[in-house]
């Protein structure tokens, strides 16, 4: 299902611009380049999160569509877009990881080497790597938040007939 993979890379794209985009004003109006990486990585990380979204809705409507018409190339799709999902967000967690790392490894080297140039620069590294995942993940989870709380408040409880009140002897 295409339409599922342009609409998440599209819905990321616009919420990496005005994410990204209101960080870069906030670097601009404080004049830190700083500020305005962060919203550039902000930007980035969230259009990449609505492909990635987008990719996994499409994998999974293709993957059961096939599975209920017995069409093996449109199950075979969805497979192929679920695995393309995954495997763009482990990258993303080795490329994340490693970024941490060095800006660690740069803080303990330069206090070691009392060396606080590398210090600032791993310590800015680190609080990069924090400052987009936050903005980047924590919008994912407000949006799901959101729809979780709107499906809960939806839900009709029933009573179930088959149920038997056991007094223990």
């Amino acid at each position: 299902m295409g339409f599922l993979k342009e609409l998440g890379q599209f819905a990321g794209e616009v919420t990496g611009k005005v994410l990204g985009g209101t960080v870069r004003v906030a670097g601009e109006l404080t004049g830190s380049p700083f500020i305005k990486e962060i919203g550039n990585g902000v930007e980035k990380a969230t259009i990449n999160t609505g492909k990635t979204v987008g990719q996994l809705a499409s994998g999974t409507y293709d993957m059961a569509s096939g599975v209920i018409r017995k069409d093996n190339t449109t199950l075979d799709a969805g497979l192929a877009d679920i695995g393309g999902a995954v495997s763009n967000t482990a990258i993303g967690v080795v490329v994340s990881a490693k970024y941490v790392y060095n800006g660690g490894k740069d803080v303990v080297v330069g206090m070691k080497d009392e060396d606080m140039e590398r210090v600032k620069l791993g310590a800015k590294n680190l609080i990069a790597a924090a400052a987009v995942t936050t903005l980047a993940v924590g919008l994912v989870e407000v949006v799901d938040g959101v729809e979780s709380m709107e499906s809960a408040e939806s839900v009709e409880l029933i009573e179930n007939p088959n149920t038997d009140d056991v007094t223990p002897s």
